[in-house]
C-alpha cells in the first residue's frame, strides 16, 4: 500500500509493507526495512501478548535496521477500549523510552491514522537536508494537485 501525506511544503509518500507481525516474516524483515526512513510497529490494545511481541520487533529493528529510522508505536483497536489489556500509559512510557512516536488508532474506524502519519512526517528531515539517493530518501515538493491514497 501507499499513503501520501502533505506536510508543510512537502509531499511524503509512504510505501507500506505489512508483515502482520507473523513469525514467518521475521527472517525477511531486514529486507522490508533496509533503506526505510520510518517503521510503524502495531500492537492490539486488547491483547497483552501483542505488546510483548512488539518489543521483540523493536529490538530486531534496533539491531538490524537503519540507524536513524523514525519508529512509531501504534496501539490498534482503540475503539474496543472496554476490552483493553494494554494500558495506554504503559505503551506511551515504552514508546518514550525508545524515543518513538506513540498513537492509539482504530484501523476499522479510521481513528488517528492520519495523525500517526503526520507525527512521523514531523520527525523526518526536510527534503533540503535529506541524504543523497541510495543513502537515504528523497522527498518531492508538493505540487498544486495533491494525490491522496488511503490505507
Amino acid at each position: 500500500m501507499t499513503k501520501t501525506v502533505p506536510y508543510h511544503n512537502e509531499l511524503h509518500k509512504f510505501l507500506i509493507w505489512d508483515t502482520a507481525g507473523q513469525e514467518r516474516f521475521r527472517a525477511l524483515a531486514p529486507m522490508y526495512y533496509r533503506g526505510s526512513t520510518a517503521a510503524i510497529i502495531v500492537y492490539d490494545i486488547t491483547k497483552e501478548e501483542t505488546f510483548s511481541t512488539l518489543k521483540n520487533w523493536v529490538k530486531e529493528l534496533q539491531q538490524h535496521g537503519p540507524p536513524n529510522i523514525v519508529v512509531a508505536i501504534a496501539g490498534n483497536k482503540c475503539d474496543l477500549n472496554d476490552a483493553r489489556e494494554v494500558l495506554e500509559k504503559d505503551a506511551k512510557d515504552y514508546a518514550d523510552s525508545i524515543n518513538a512516536v506513540f498513537v492509539e488508532t482504530s484501523a476499522k474506524n479510521a481513528i488517528n491514522i492520519s495523525e500517526l502519519f503526520i507525527e512521523i512526517s514531523r520527525r523526518l528531515p526536510s527534503s533540503s537536508s535529506a541524504a543523497t539517493p541510495g543513502k537515504g530518501f528523497k522527498l518531492r515538493r508538493q505540487s498544486s494537485e495533491v494525490e491522496q491514497n488511503c490505507c
